[in-house]
């Protein structure tokens, strides 16, 4: 009978959207919305997952080297999608760690996309600029980094202590995916942060994607000498 409601609601999305909402204290309200047999979670003015979100950081993932890291690190798992987009389409086989705020969301990627803890994939219910100070040094190869409420960005991403502890727990020739929007100027200790991000040790490459969307690409030296992007 599951199988037969499931199989109706996904070609009666063809006709018109279907949506559930739940409420979170983080977030709002959240909408699972199933339209044209592909589900989407958006809140009430931006898509978490698998929507632009997931083509955005598809994209970045372009200029990093999924496939070839080792330890992931995900800042901001909302439904999932990155995690899905990390395994099927760069067959990276190393572990992930989520670090996700909200308890709701993490239910709502369970039961609504199957991404789940187990098989490689850690998920950790913190609040992310309490975690990465806890975080092991060279622990990680990948870093993505997506944290949004709606559309606002958490003030904790301006704090010089944050991206400290990002390239201390990055391990050496690793990169972060680092999503942020481009109608608020994101400022640390002053400056820009694609500005300020190479008083740290970062190689910073800014993407074009988007009308919302920024993207910044950090790269962490192998060695002495200055980080860099090939080509």
């Amino acid at each position: 009978m599951n199988k037969l409601l499931t199989a109706l609601r996904h070609v009666a999305s063809y006709l018109l959207p279907i949506k559930r909402r739940v409420q979170s204290v983080h977030s709002g309200v959240v909408e699972v919305v199933l339209h044209e047999g592909r589900k989407v979670l958006d809140t009430a003015h931006a898509n978490y997952s698998y929507g632009s979100l997931q083509r955005v950081l598809r994209y970045g993932l372009l200029f990093t080297e999924p496939a070839a890291t080792g330890p992931i690190l995900v800042l901001g798992l909302g439904g999932g999608s990155v995690v899905e987009t990390l395994r099927r389409e760069h067959q990276a086989t190393g572990p992930i760690t989520a670090v996700e705020l909200d308890p709701v969301l993490i239910q709502v990627a369970d039961a609504e996309f199957g991404i789940r803890a187990g098989a490689g994939l850690d998920i950790v219910c913190a609040d992310a600029f309490a975690w990465v100070p806890t975080a092991p040094t060279a622990g990680f190869r990948l870093v993505i980094i997506d944290l949004f409420i709606d559309l606002d960005l958490p003030a904790g991403l301006q704090a010089p202590a944050f991206w400290q502890h990002i390239w201390r727990l990055l391990q050496p020739g690793g990169y972060v995916l680092f999503n942020t929007l481009t109608k608020d100027s994101l400022v640390v200790a002053g400056q820009d942060v694609a500005a300020y991000l190479p008083t740290v040790g970062f190689a910073v490459k800014e993407v074009e994607v988007e009308q919302y969307n920024r993207l910044l690409v950090l790269h962490k030296a192998t060695g002495n000498e200055g980080a860099t992007f090939r080509g």
